[in-house]
């Protein structure tokens, strides 16, 4: 055997893209249709190509994956034993099936089109563990010293050295579970698994992207990310007039934005201000009659924001006009975002029997917060400069 081996031909590429072709799904819905005839088969029938991710991120393949609960008491039953509604890590019952990479990423595309931070440019970091410390520098004032305590002097002909040396700190990323539930009726089921492919697309996408974004943007920290609006290295400005956005304010959170960030920083918006933003001008004239600030260009058909040269994103995610961060200047650079565990796909055939749907649910573990801990004072003044500038609900 091993000579007639010898004489074979060596494959060629064709056929070995071909073998590595067959171990794929051809598209998101021949992967739905097997992951749904797993779970109805109660695993009696798994597709070899099926992985299945635990809360513990371990894989598991063939009859190694967990079966799905029975009914929706059964479901119910065990998400009340847990004081947050929510199953812990680590239970294979919070899992979900590996969502293939193609598919996955037309999942994501759908969730980026109207989110804030991911495109924008945040340090993202692939995540291989359930922590990850990330070193920064404790860097709040150039006064005497850079970069958290280094120091560098000029020195005379055979003068003692002084010693110095950056002051180093250390963040920790722990990601945090985002899960989500939508149904399918049995028609749609038995209509076409490209139908349900579409509505999984749409749904889990939109879903999915808006409640990172948001988490992102606004999160507490407790139980999701912590947003750039809560974080230490925020700056915010005060208002001239209550309810009102005026050239000023714009003018005084420009000069807080670190000068490193004037050509990466975009500005972020709620809609409830466009009217003020259209009407700002410079000069002593009226508002109306002045020269307008807020470039407002046409490419393709749609209009094109821009503040001091840098575009303007608006975005319902951002507080209504007159409260705090209504309008803001971010530089997603310094927000890290930590991917932990990559979406997977699950579904119940029992859960809305009584209904007439099937249940299907996304799972995915991420981690997000600002890098750095606080804002900078340069050398001179005592002016201070951030990454993120707020502004104000009041204008006291």
């Amino acid at each position: 055997i091993a000579k007639i081996k010898a004489q074979m031909p060596a494959p060629t590429k064709e056929i070995i893209q071909a073998e590595e072709d067959a171990k794929k799904f051809k598209g998101g819905a021949e992967f739905l249709k097997s992951v749904f005839t797993a779970r109805y088969t109660r695993g009696a029938q798994v597709d070899s190509r099926l992985s299945f991710v635990t809360g513990k991120g371990e894989v598991k393949k063939g009859k190694q994956i967990p079966a799905d609960f029975k009914s929706k008491e059964e479901l119910l039953a065990a998400a009340e034993q847990k004081t947050t509604g929510h199953f812990e890590v680590g239970d294979d019952s919070l899992g979900g099936f590996l969502v293939p990479e193609e598919f996955r990423r037309e999942i994501y595309q759908i969730g980026l089109e109207n989110a804030v931070v991911r495109p924008n440019g945040p340090t993202v970091i692939p995540m291989t563990t359930d922590s990850i410390k990330i070193p920064f520098i404790d860097d709040s004032t150039h006064a005497s010293n850079v970069f958290g305590g280094c120091l560098s002097y000029w020195a005379g002909e055979a003068k003692q050295f002084t010693a110095s040396a950056a002051l180093f700190g250390q963040q920790e990323l722990t990601p945090h579970k985002l899960i989500g539930l939508t149904y399918a009726s049995d028609e749609i089921m038995a209509d076409s698994f490209v139908a349900l492919e579409a509505l999984i697309k749409t749904q889990f996408g939109r879903t999915s992207g808006y409640y990172e974004d948001d988490a992102f943007l606004n999160g507490s920290g407790a139980g999701r990310p912590l947003g750039i609006k809560n974080g230490g290295c925020v700056q915010s400005v005060k208002r001239n007039t209550v309810t009102q956005i005026e050239l000023e304010d714009l003018a005084e959170m420009q000069s807080y934005l670190l000068p490193g960030s004037w050509g990466s920083a975009v500005w972020v918006a709620n809609p409830s201000i466009i009217p003020h933003l259209i009407q700002l001008g410079s000069g002593n004239a009226a508002n109306a009659s002045g020269r307008n600030l807020v470039f407002i260009t046409t490419v393709q058909d749609k209009p094109v924001w821009q503040i001091f040269g840098r575009p303007v994103i608006f975005s319902e995610k951002m507080s209504q006009l007159g409260t705090a961060a209504d309008l803001a200047l971010y530089d997603m650079r310094y927000y890290i975002i930590g991917d932990r565990q990559p979406l997977t796909i699950d579904v119940s055939p029992h859960l809305k029997f009584d209904y007439g749907e099937i249940a299907w649910r996304y799972y995915l573990r991420v981690a997000g917060q600002p890098w750095p801990s606080s804002t900078l004072t340069l050398k001179a003044g005592t002016h201070v400069y951030a990454p993120f500038i707020t502004l104000a609900a009041d204008t006291s």
